[in-house]
């Protein structure tokens, strides 16, 4: 599981090198900033996800724990997308709430893949031929 966890993070570091630089470029220090932010609150609700789902698949409720996860990887950066762009300031003058939906769809895309390594398979399984 913190195999899976190190490789969301790489993930999500690379993808704030070159979203966040372009966006550094286009707005600025706020941009930039706002880039962190989101995907620091993307990175969290998925790795939150991820490790609901790594323990409850060792518990066999794979299917209850990938629900939970859902409420961790969806609502912690949608509650805080929505207060940052209410109360405005540099960061949602910056575009955050956008932000914040990139990096969710590259945090749910890692996050889904990584999480399919849990799912384990019948040992005496045979193959359809």
């Amino acid at each position: 599981m913190l195999r899976n966890c190190v490789w969301l993070t790489i993930v999500v570091l690379v993808a704030l090198l070159v979203i966040g630089g372009m966006i550094g470029q286009a707005r600025g220090i706020n941009g930039a900033l706002a880039a962190g932010v989101a995907a620091a609150l993307c990175w969290l609700g998925s790795t939150a996800a991820l490790v609901i789902a790594g323990i409850s698949s060792r518990k066999n409720h794979a299917v209850q724990g990938h629900l939970l996860g859902t409420i961790f990887r969806l609502g912690l950066p949608l509650v805080a997308g929505i207060v940052l762009q209410k109360f405005g300031g540099p960061l949602a003058e910056a575009g955050v709430f956008g932000l914040i939906v990139v990096f969710y769809l590259i945090t749910l895309i890692a996050e889904t893949v990584l999480a399919l390594r849990f799912i384990k398979r019948p040992e005496n399984a045979t193959r359809a031929r």
